[in-house]
């Protein structure tokens, strides 16, 4: 706070030197321990007919939220529910296949992607559900 106002009220040469004394600081304070990154990994989810996927952490709430971004590594619990007069009939990626309602995997690594060829990062399933005879 105190040298934002003082940077408002000297001239541009001390405003200059103000930053570079400023950023100096920063480096040498944080030197002793590097800069931890978070990363984050896209999970999409595509949904064919009629019914509903949500996701474990909170996030997934397909068709309305269909990708949502997570801290790399989290493990993901989607499950899917059929809308009256539809029956879901299965998950389908490369970590998910069959007609479990609940697809469960951990997002180390991007597997898949729905639709064809995806950028490093995103986790891509299909849930398809079909008109119940």
């Amino acid at each position: 706070m105190g040298a934002t106002s003082i940077l408002g009220v000297v001239t541009f040469g001390a405003k200059v030197l103000a930053v570079a004394v400023l950023v100096g600081f920063f480096v040498a304070a944080s030197s002793a321990s590097p800069p931890k990154y978070v990363y984050r990994d896209v999970a999409l989810v595509a949904v064919s007919g009629h019914g509903t996927v949500t996701s474990k952490p909170h996030g997934i709430d397909c068709p309305s939220t269909c990708r949502t971004l997570f801290v790399r590594g989290t493990h993901l619990r989607l499950h899917a529910v059929a809308a009256p007069g539809w029956r879901f009939t299965g998950f389908k990626s490369t970590f998910c296949n069959g007609a479990h309602a609940t697809c469960v995997f951990d997002m180390v690594s991007s597997h898949d992607c729905v639709g064809g060829a995806c950028p490093t990062g995103v986790f891509g399933v299909r849930a398809r559900f079909v008109r119940d005879s």
